[in-house]
């Protein structure tokens, strides 16, 4: 996904004002998709009355579900693979040939955005989704995932290597094999954010409110 916008922010397009518009384009709507998509999820843990379960046994099946995950992570790093649930895909980059760039951008981002519908690194984000399910966060947890991930990703479609790969269907760019190299730390830092949740978790069940 980098390595496919980067060349247009990067100086495939001739104006300055076009790269701009065209992240703005692809921000703008990596961040409704990430709202939406969390904002639904809290729906539908209020629609199910999910929040009338104790307080004590959601933050139960939270910890549970934290530590479960991580250990996915662990297992990921050490096959060197991705996150193993969700969907297999990727935003197809065929788009580009039926549609402009500014519509490209705009189905990438909110696609991608949505989280559940792409193949996932790490499993941090279905940690999110299970605190937001549980009624342990709310909605607005989707603004600072969209935040979270959109303004890496702006950094380095505007700066990394990975921005100059070429049309070919395979990564073939040493940036880009550099930056999906460190998909290991990531998953390092994910697993150790998910267990330290669901240690915060556990702390709460014992010495929070109920």
């Amino acid at each position: 996904m980098v390595g496919t916008i980067g060349p247009l922010v990067q100086g495939s397009l001739p104006r300055l004002r076009w790269r701009l518009q065209i992240t703005a384009l692809f921000v703008t709507a990596f961040l409704a998709g990430a709202a939406s998509i969390f904002f639904l999820l809290f729906l539908l843990g209020v629609t199910v009355q999910v929040q009338r379960l104790p307080l004590s046994l959601r933050r139960c099946v939270a910890t549970a579900g934290l530590f479960t995950l991580a250990s996915m992570d662990v297992w990921a790093r050490s096959k060197g693979t991705y996150c193993p649930m969700g969907l297999k895909r990727q935003t197809p980059r065929g788009l580009r040939l039926q549609h402009s760039m500014f519509v490209v951008a705009s189905m990438w981002g909110f696609d991608i955005g949505l989280a559940i519908t792409t193949i996932r690194v790490t499993a941090a984000t279905w940690g999110a989704i299970l605190l937001t399910l549980l009624g342990l966060s709310g909605w607005q947890t989707g603004i600072a995932y969209g935040l979270a991930f959109a303004i890496p990703i702006t950094i380095l479609m505007w700066t990394h290597r990975a921005g100059r790969i070429t049309d070919a269907q395979k990564p073939v760019d040493a940036g880009l094999a550099e930056l999906l190299n460190k998909s290991l730390v990531w998953q390092t830092n994910s697993a150790a954010i998910l267990i330290a949740g669901g240690i915060m978790l556990v702390c709460e069940a014992f010495f929070g409110a109920t």
